[in-house]
């Protein structure tokens, strides 16, 4: 018995080592191709440069959502919330912009706080929630995008008739 309890945990130290080595070459792969803490600060580098975000307010939430693809080209979509200065209960406004592929601004949504940007595929996004966009009717949860994502059409579909989304990109 004595000479099991060494092998043994000898054995479960060469395990545990070649599970980190290979956990860490997968992740290593995924974090050197693209590294999510120099793409936030990118995007908002890029919000700023463009006076995208309002001075006046404090950013609380910035997420880079999905990407639409328009015309073969890719469109990130990046929802921003706000948090309004000196209001006696705190209020957000949140919004999502549209940019291109480098980045340069193409539209804006500003939405209800009961809302939010599930995910995209291909041309639509898709929300928890129903919206309007501009306070204009019709309202739905499905934003569809034309004409390298200035134009917008909203509409309704049943939730559980989504269409299944990709894996996390």
């Amino acid at each position: 018995m004595s000479l099991i309890k060494p092998f043994l945990s000898h054995f479960v130290s060469v395990l545990i080592f070649f599970g980190l080595v290979s956990m860490a070459q997968a992740g290593g792969e995924a974090v050197n191709e693209k590294t999510p803490l120099n793409e936030r600060q990118k995007i908002y580098k890029t919000l700023v440069e463009q006076g995208l975000l309002n001075k006046g307010r404090q950013l609380v939430r910035m997420v880079h959502v999905c990407n639409l693809v328009i015309d073969k080209k890719i469109y990130p979509v990046i929802e921003v919330k706000e948090n309004v200065r000196g209001a006696q209960v705190p209020r957000g406004v949140p919004h999502i912009f549209i940019l291109d592929s480098s980045l340069k601004y193409i539209n804006k949504i500003y939405y209800d706080i009961g809302s939010t940007p599930l995910y995209c595929k291909d041309n639509k996004l898709y929300w928890f929630g129903y919206l309007m966009i501009n306070d204009r009717l019709p309202e739905g949860n499905v934003v569809t995008f034309t004409q390298g994502g200035r134009k917008m059409i909203v509409s309704a579909m049943e939730s559980n008739d989504f269409p299944s989304q990709r894996p996390p990109q």
